[in-house]
């Protein structure tokens, strides 16, 4: 597997695009993932063209990031990711987190029609420039849904970035999402999490890989028929994520789940879970001082490459 590093697994220790493919490269990666725009001093095409060098120089491939799907953004950004010497440009749907649907008071079918409209009106920029755009699952898309976009969309140059742990924001377990959609994926983003349970459901909070529940041997095995695909390292957002799926309302919006998927999710979080009356906290959300969370992010990054470099081999 083709091992890398996205720069939204830090947030107090995070530098630009050129401090990230140092960092990568230092620790024996062979990837990164970062946006243009918001990486970059520039993303001109000068620009892009002299981090596309800086990787080559350090034996890293590059995956683009966009943001949420929007027709104009899109063709910025695809060019960008060319530019960049990249072949797959990471979007999202929404900004919804935890699976809660509910605050789009149920407008999410529209949206996800809207994201469709806008992806088949740049797919032939997308082909002519030879870039993929690649779905992601973040925390508020199915795979049914995901799988839907693609086929209406079409062609060869639109696929899934898959996020192995906001798969349990919309209660449904890593393996079998991933399974689900494996034709279409071009990316993957390694993400653990524990597990607190609550209430109304369960908090998602962040780990580094392996510590939490999700199976990466498993995972691993599964894509080892795509021995080039970038699988890249993404430490999970530094503030937990509640994903409320007890409360009626939060399924607002959601197709009908079959109770196989669901257990399938279940059987994951609840062997592993921890009590409501635990504190979930890390120090993100507990004020701690600056250089704490700094070495706190690094050393989840540093447990992170070693966990995998035990287990890829």
């Amino acid at each position: 597997m083709r091992l890398g590093l996205v720069v939204y697994s830090f947030k107090e220790a995070r530098g630009d695009a050129y401090a990230l493919m140092d960092r990568a490269a230092a620790a024996g990666l062979r990837g990164v993932e970062f946006p243009p725009e918001d990486s970059l001093p520039a993303s001109t095409p000068e620009e892009c063209g002299r981090a596309r060098a800086y990787a080559r120089g350090r034996g890293l491939a590059i995956v683009a990031d966009g943001g949420v799907i929007e027709e104009a953004a899109l063709r910025r950004w695809i060019p960008q990711t060319a530019a960049l010497g990249a072949y797959v440009l990471r979007v999202i749907v929404s900004r919804v987190l935890g699976g809660n649907r509910r605050q789009m008071n149920g407008g999410w079918r529209g949206h996800l029609e809207k994201a469709r409209d806008a992806l088949v009106a740049v797919r032939p920029l997308a082909e002519s420039q030879d870039v993929t755009i690649a779905v992601e699952n973040h925390q508020d898309i199915g795979s049914d849904e995901l799988l839907w976009l693609c086929e209406a969309v079409g062609g060869r140059h639109i696929g899934i970035t898959l996020d192995t742990g906001s798969t349990l924001a919309v209660a449904e377990s890593p393996l079998g999402f991933a399974r689900r959609v494996k034709p279409f994926v071009r990316n993957v983003h390694l993400k653990d999490y524990h597990v607190f349970l609550s209430p109304t459901g369960y908090r998602l909070c962040t780990c580094a890989i392996g510590d939490g529940v999700v199976d990466f041997p498993a995972l691993f095995a599964l894509f080892e028929d795509q021995p080039d695909l970038p699988m890249s390292i993404e430490l999970g957002a530094r503030q937990a994520r509640h994903v409320e799926l007890l409360e009626d309302a939060w399924w607002t919006d959601y197709p009908p789940r079959r109770i196989p998927d669901l257990l399938g999710a279940l059987r994951v979080v609840l062997p592993r879970a921890r009590r409501a009356d635990e504190d979930c906290r890390i120090p993100h959300e507990r004020e701690a001082p600056v250089e704490e969370l700094r070495a706190y992010e690094i050393d989840e990054f540093e447990r992170s490459v070693a966990y995998l470099k035990r287990i890829v081999t």
